[in-house]
């Protein structure tokens, strides 16, 4: 794992009382969360910190705790700042809730659901998939999406993503019987 200096560095790991060193502390907590999640294609992150592999391989060993663990140096950050920087993130737009487990496990956003959208939007001019029935499997995981940023990206972040081109004009969304997203026509 690829990590800044600052996460070998012990006070991270604490809570600072200062207001405006504690936002530069959890601007620093949300650097590396992102950082790691984009460098190792994950989505997922769970309240505890630790990153959730959508695919059958499992997670490097670095990877396996919590990212607010630095077994190194010794120290962890404690749950309640945890759950502030999570929090923090959440607001920011850079988490939002519905992981696999939606009670606690939130989608990690190393872009904006607008970016992710312009760039299905892309993927489809590119491809020439415009005015073709794409199905979520085949955009999040499909050979050719190979190299895009959004390959891997779970189905149901995909489809939000998606919903965006929708309100934009561009896109319509196909469900199954069930009322879930399974396929996206853009146009």
């Amino acid at each position: 794992m690829t990590v800044p200096p600052i996460y070998a560095f012990p006070p991270l790991y604490t809570r600072q009382p200062n207001a405006i060193i504690r936002n530069k502390q959890i601007d620093s907590w949300e650097d590396i969360l992102l950082t790691t999640a984009r460098e190792n294609g994950l989505w997922e992150i769970d309240t505890e910190g630790k990153f959730t592999s959508q695919t059958t391989q499992e997670l490097p060993p670095h990877l396996q705790g919590s990212i607010f663990s630095n077994e190194s140096i010794g120290r962890t950050a404690p749950p309640l700042f945890v759950k502030e920087i999570l929090s923090h993130m959440l607001t920011k737009g850079s988490l939002v809730q519905g992981g696999s487990d939606t009670t606690s496990a939130y989608l990690v956003l190393w872009k904006n659901m607008d970016s992710w959208a312009s760039l299905m939007l892309e993927w489809c001019e590119t491809t020439n998939k415009l005015g073709q029935v794409v199905t979520l499997y085949e955009l999040t995981n499909g050979d050719e999406s190979i190299g895009w940023d959004f390959h891997g990206m779970p189905q149901g972040l995909a489809a939000r993503c998606l919903r965006l081109l929708v309100k934009r004009g561009r896109a319509t969304m196909l469900q199954d019987e069930y009322d879930r997203d399974i396929a996206v026509k853009v146009i």
